[in-house]
């Protein structure tokens, strides 16, 4: 197994094009037992990572704006300033509001960070 602190490649990463792909994917996985170790929406991206058997990391992930101005809008917005990690999700409940019918833009929208948490308490399971 690779130490998580070796030199080299932190992680691989594959967009899909958008979140019913990634959640079909999610599904696909978990049916065959694999799960991932820290679903995250990062404000930018929503995020599912996860491990193989020698500790190698793949992302796999869907943008979360539309438009590169949307994007950069993001990045000089008070929320990123506030929180450029993150918040963690269940991917079930995720899954739920997406067949529910949710609006794209409030399912993708990042959420506040729990009670008492700060950016870096949602790096723990990383």
């Amino acid at each position: 197994m690779r130490d998580p602190d070796a030199v080299g490649t932190d992680h691989v990463a594959y967009s899909y094009n958008n979140l019913g792909e990634l959640l079909s994917t999610y599904r696909r996985l978990k049916a065959a037992g694999i799960a991932p170790h820290w679903p995250i929406n990062h404000g930018v991206t929503t995020s599912m990572y996860y491990r193989d058997p020698d500790n190698n990391r793949a992302e796999l992930q869907i943008d979360n704006f539309a438009t590169p101005a949307e994007l950069d809008g993001y990045f000089h917005s008070r929320a990123f300033a506030e929180n450029p990690v993150g918040v963690t999700y269940d991917p079930e409940e995720l899954c739920r509001r997406y067949e529910a019918g949710e609006a794209m833009a409030d399912i993708l929208r990042i959420r506040p960070l729990p009670e008492g948490k700060t950016p870096w308490d949602m790096l723990a399971s990383h």
